[in-house]
């Protein structure tokens, strides 16, 4: 049987080649995806994937930066931050290492001040890796709960350091400074218009994870230091801002004012702000409360209504408000002083022009006769009086003399129709006359002009009414005002100094000269005299406007008055400008609602504190001599004539009782203060029994008066305020209260205030 044989099969070339081709388009095709896959994830998309990894395998926690701190000129600390706690719950490690969810609760509960089922709630809840049980505990709290932890080797509970803001002066300066929010972002005053500087830098701090975000057994950190942000300097001065809010919140008491207050101490040379208040405030460590009773018990009347979140939006921000440069209102005759300066600068008046005042005058170009505030008149009456009477008939002649034309010319060079441009947020312009219903009397007649000539029917801000007016006295340069002076960085280093910015001139430096006599005179003669301080040189000007453009519910206007003063001091050479306003005394005191019935010594009292602290040297005439006083020296040992002399060369007498030879006893004792003038009783011989007595109210009691019922009882009386000698002239307030018991020979300091003052 033969063999078989097979032919070996054999793929022709051309077909071969044909095959490999096949697989290799397959195999691109099937690799292309791939690679293209994989360009996407490796090259194009590295970043996006790489970070998305290394989320999943990190953990990044944030380090709070704490705040700058905001100073005072004198570096005492306005606002600072320190160091608080956080607190959290790992709902996956208590449950891994079986804590007792029951003890936590309650533990915690009792130190946060929560309710332990809602802890229990949330340690259960392993949806979310960490649940927030406790916000901006203090050291204490913190220390009891590691104590806890510690004590019971309890995992799952966690501290994280978180800074916080505090103001140690609470509500002093509120609105100028501002507050944060619970982001640590600064909101409103200087915390929200420096932020920039203040915020510091948040660090952080990057772990390793596994599974559930639990801590892997072999980890590393890696620690982001966070950076403190810039500390910000104010001109603003701690004594000078309390002195001018215990003032106004004096006279809110005493006048039983219904819309609080506002005012400002500036630097008529720099335009440095040293005090800028509005009352009544809020404390910034709680800015969401509301800190007037009353508004807070309105509001909360209407809890569970659909009004109440708008009624509690509406209160949080009026008492954040900085009414100093945010709000408008009617000057009054505070303005006398621009529109004065004015027309002296341009000529348009002299200090010998005449006017006369009936009490009431139909001006031509205006439909209603124009009234003065002295029905009677003032009669005739040169320059210098019509400011110091405040003469509205007078005013509306200087106006017209002035024209429409030169008055808005000046007005625009006082900046009142623009903003201060002071580094704080929240700035109005307020709101003047069109330009045609000042110039064009032909059409639009006087009534505008005439009324703006003594700061009525438009408003402006009380820091550009004050801005201009320190123009009129410190020689003629308008000022830009501002809070801050300097930011340093946390080496210590200057980041920004400030300085001092001339914006343009107003008047001359002759016309300067000119309107500071006069509005000194209107201290010294006109109604202004109870802002007069003994021993210092103060001018002024007092204001009573009226709310145009506030109705009650019957859609009748109101008629609230807002009183005010301008001072300045020392008149010499002008330093210092303070206003203080008074929105809506009540009429229910019987006290005469007036500037300068209200708001002068009140301005009065203010420089009384803040010029002797800020160096202003007093300088008493024979007049003033009352007001002075004196410290007594120790005078026991002396003789007689010894005694004697030593007395009368500081102004003082002496009445002597007994017949020793020498001084064994004094009334009042060493240290204690008298008025220049005053008697010294000294004993020669033996020594006076200690006697108290009860101060009286000496409320109401004209100069006659008070010196008896003092006297009565061996007390002395310091005269502060209007010192002259009028029956109308009467106590407004007394140093120490009614009834106060106080050793005989003790000095009771006495306001008096002229309280048929108009204005």
């Amino acid at each position: 049987m033969g063999e078989k044989q097979f032919d070996r099969l054999r793929i022709s070339t051309g077909q071969h080649r044909r095959v490999l081709a096949a697989a290799l388009v397959l195999g691109i095709a099937a690799f292309v995806p791939v690679g293209l896959r994989l360009y996407h994830l490796m090259i194009r998309d590295f970043d996006y994937y790489s970070a998305k990894a290394l989320n999943n395998q990190t953990r990044g926690t944030a380090v709070t930066a704490h705040r700058g701190d905001i100073l005072d000129r004198n570096m005492n600390v306005l606002a600072t931050s320190t160091t608080v706690e956080n607190v959290y719950l790992d709902p996956h490690e208590l449950k891994q290492s079986k804590a007792d969810i029951s003890d936590i609760s309650r533990v915690l509960g009792e130190i946060l001040d929560k309710d332990p089922a809602w802890i229990a709630e949330q340690a259960a809840d392993t949806r979310k890796r960490y649940k927030q049980v406790g916000t901006k505990i203090d050291e204490t709290a913190a220390g009891k709960i590691r104590d806890y932890i510690n004590e019971k080797g309890i995992a799952g509970i966690h501290l994280e350091p978180t800074s916080q803001r505090v103001y140690p002066y609470e509500s002093l300066a509120a609105q100028v400074i501002g507050f944060t929010n619970a982001s640590n972002d600064g909101c409103e005053g200087v915390e929200a218009a420096y932020d920039g500087f203040l915020s510091g830098k948040t660090g952080r701090v990057v772990t390793t994870k596994g599974n559930n975000e639990m801590d892997m057994p072999y980890s590393y950190e890696n620690y982001l230091s966070a950076r403190q942000g810039n500390s910000v300097i104010l001109t603003l001065d701690a004594t000078v801002q309390k002195c001018l809010e215990k003032q106004m919140q004096a006279a809110i008491a005493r006048y039983d004012v219904q819309n609080g207050a506002f005012g400002l101490v500036m630097n008529c040379k720099t335009g440095e702000i040293l005090a800028m208040a509005t009352l009544g405030s809020y404390d910034p460590n709680r800015y969401l409360e509301l800190a007037d009773s009353k508004t807070a018990a309105r509001v909360e009347s209407l809890r569970g209504t659909q009004d109440y979140s708008e009624a509690l939006s509406a209160a949080r921000l009026k008492q954040w408000r900085n009414r100093v440069l945010s709000d408008g209102y009617e000057p009054g005759s505070t303005f006398k002083v621009l529109t004065m300066a004015a027309a002296l600068d341009c000529g348009a008046i002299d200090l010998n022009t005449s006017f006369h005042c009936s009490g009431s005058e139909q001006i031509p170009g205006r439909a209603q006769r124009l009234h003065c505030w002295r029905s009677a008149g003032h009669g005739a009456e040169k320059t210098p009086q019509a400011l110091q009477n405040s003469c509205n008939i007078a005013f509306a002649h200087i106006a017209l003399k002035l024209g429409g034309e030169r008055f808005y010319e000046y007005i625009e060079k006082f900046g009142i129709l623009e903003k201060t441009g002071i580094d704080l947020a929240g700035e109005s312009k307020g709101v003047f006359f069109d330009k045609a219903l000042v110039t064009d009397t032909d059409k639009w007649g006087t009534a505008s002009l005439t009324s703006g000539s003594f700061g009525q029917t438009f408003k402006i801000t009380p820091l550009q009414l004050v801005r201009a007016i320190a123009s009129v006295v410190n020689g003629g340069i308008l000022l830009e005002p501002y809070i801050v002076s300097e930011i340093v960085d946390p080496e210590g280093n200057t980041v920004m100094q400030a300085e001092p910015t001339a914006v343009r001139r107003t008047i001359s430096q002759q016309t300067s000269d000119t309107m500071r006599e006069l509005i000194a005179s209107v201290v010294s003669e006109g109604t202004a005299k109870n802002a007069k301080v003994a021993g210092f040189s103060i001018g002024g000007k007092t204001g009573t406007s009226e709310k145009i453009d506030v109705f009650d519910e019957n859609g009748q206007r109101v008629q609230d008055k807002i009183v005010s003063f301008v001072g300045i001091a020392p008149m010499d050479d002008p330093e210092y400008i303070v206003l203080a306003a008074l929105d809506t005394p009540s009429r229910q005191t019987g006290i005469y609602i007036s500037g300068g019935v209200m708001a002068a010594p009140t301005v009065g009292a203010v420089l009384g504190d803040i010029l002797p602290y800020l160096g202003v040297e007093r300088h008493f005439s024979p007049e003033e001599i009352q007001g002075k006083e004196i410290v007594l020296e120790k005078y026991i040992d002396l003789t007689e004539k010894e005694a004697s002399g030593k007395l009368n060369r500081i102004g003082l007498s002496a009445k002597f009782t007994g017949t020793g030879d020498r001084v064994t006893a004094q009334l009042p004792e060493p240290g204690q203060t008298v008025p220049a003038g005053s008697q010294v009783l000294l004993y020669l011989g033996g020594s006076p029994e200690a006697e108290t007595v009860a101060v009286p109210d000496f409320t109401g009691m004209n100069r006659q008066q008070a010196s008896l019922a003092a006297g009565k009882l061996g007390l002395y009386i310091l005269v502060a305020g209007n010192d002259e000698v009028s029956p109308t002239v009467t106590v407004m307030t007394q140093s120490l209260p009614k009834d106060t018991q106080v050793p005989a020979g003790t000095t009771v300091t006495l306001t008096f205030a002229d309280t048929g003052l108009r204005d």
